[in-house]
């Protein structure tokens, strides 16, 4: 992805792109949940030090360290934020893991076109696939038969259709579900995650990046205004995650 994609994606005045790894330096784990992964690849039945995954958008390697410390696995991380690369990597050494993990810049959309034969491949808080028989598409394309995959991904409440920008392809639960299964692939587990946990997350995320924004309107007040944009997108994003959206994450057994 170039600068351009990277700005649409994460809807961002280009000119503060360079600054999206300050103001969610706060999120570590970027929405994502390590304890959840970690807990379903054990319940997956996957074992032994040459079991291979593959983490699609990776961050800052949250997930793949936790998954390399608690079940030994190899793990490869791709994301398409440099910074988040560099942050992964130093958080693999620090912990000694390095031998164990490994990270690469790159589109995710490259990445799956390639394949892979990964024993599990996680796409966790990343939309970048496009609909959920895109994501799950592009996901098993990197996953043995027998391997599992698992999704996070947003639905609608209500059967319609948000005309806004990254969620055009956002259905109902009923739907995501055919979607996700379309290829014959076995659901064995689902969990929707609670509005009250919702809520509590999007309140202290929604604070650290707003300090954050602060903080570098203050060092760079030429960008004030696009900082404070970034911060109500923010908001108007967490209003439709307790409103008109839900989250949930699914692990798939592929055919």
């Amino acid at each position: 992805m170039d600068d351009a994609d990277l700005a649409a994606y994460f809807q961002v005045d280009p000119a503060i792109l360079r600054f999206v790894p300050e103001l969610l330096q706060d999120l570590d784990a970027l929405g994502s949940d390590p304890d959840l992964v970690v807990a379903w690849l054990n319940e997956a039945g996957l074992r032994g030090p040459r079991t291979r995954v593959l983490d699609l958008g990776c961050g800052k390697g949250a997930v793949a360290v936790a998954v390399a410390d608690r079940l030994g696995f190899q793990v490869h991380g791709v994301d398409a934020l440099p910074a988040f690369i560099e942050a992964a990597r130093r958080q693999a050494v620090s912990r000694g893991l390095g031998a164990l993990c490994t990270f690469e810049t790159g589109d995710l959309r490259d990445t799956v076109a390639k394949g892979g034969g990964y024993d599990a491949v996680l796409l966790v808080s990343v939309g970048v696939l496009g609909s959920p028989e895109a994501m799950v598409r592009g996901c098993r394309a990197c996953t043995r038969p027998g391997g599992v995959m698992i999704l996070e991904e947003a639905y609608l409440r209500e059967e319609g259709r948000l005309e806004l920008p990254g969620y055009g392809d956002v259905v109902t639960h009923a739907e995501t579900l055919r979607q996700l299964t379309s290829h014959g692939d076995e659901l064995i587990a689902e969990r929707r995650t609670p509005l009250a946990e919702m809520q509590g997350q999007n309140r202290r995320f929604n604070e650290w990046i707003e300090q954050r924004a602060e903080e570098l309107a203050l060092s760079h007040p030429e960008h004030a205004p696009a900082f404070r944009a970034f911060v109500e997108k923010e908001r108007r994003e967490c209003e439709l995650l307790e409103s008109t959206l839900e989250c949930a994450a699914w692990m798939l057994r592929r055919a």
